[in-house]
Formats: C-alpha cells, sequence, structure tokens
C-alpha cells in the first residue's frame, strides 16, 4: 500500500512539472482555419494536452516527450499558410 502511495505521488507530480506551451499563429482567422489545425496538431504523438482556438494553439507534452516549436510549426503548416509569432511557456 505505502508502495502504491509513493507512486501516486511521484505521477502527480511529474504531471504537475509538465510545461504548456501557447502558440499564438498569425493567420487563423475563423473557426474553419482553427479544426483544420487541430485536425493536424493534436494528432501528434506525445500530446497530453491540446487546444486549438482562433489564434491560438495551447499544448502540453507527456513526461519525457520534447517537441519543439519547429514540430509544431511543421504541422500548422500542413494546415494551410500558418505561423507561429510568438509563444509563453507556464507550469
Amino acid at each position: 500500500m505505502k508502495k502504491a502511495l509513493i507512486f501516486t505521488a511521484l505521477l502527480m507530480s511529474q504531471a504537475a512539472l509538465a510545461e504548456t506551451v501557447t502558440y499564438n499563429v498569425e493567420g487563423m482567422h475563423c473557426g474553419s482555419c482553427a479544426k483544420a489545425i487541430q485536425a493536424q496538431v493534436c494528432k501528434m504523438d506525445g500530446l497530453e494536452k491540446c487546444e486549438v482556438s482562433v489564434g491560438k494553439v495551447v499544448i502540453s507534452s507527456k513526461t519525457g516527450i520534447n517537441i519543439s516549436q519547429d514540430q509544431i510549426q511543421a504541422a500548422i503548416s500542413k494546415a494551410g499558410e500558418y505561423k507561429i509569432t510568438g509563444s509563453s511557456k507556464a507550469k
């Protein structure tokens, strides 16, 4: 029982350390744009969280997985001529 509690606490602490990145995306002006980008970005392997709204993509990668801005940009570009113009990180 004690091992199970320690394991659970460890998993929760790792999840708490997951970094959330918000990308500002130029050229995404409507819901259709957001859906097209969501279809490309949110299917990427290694994502814990993926949310797309007009002008923004918010992702969190799974523990131990590093997803670069270049990888996100490549997925966004598959949806059309959109460009990441900035990003911010939060824990």
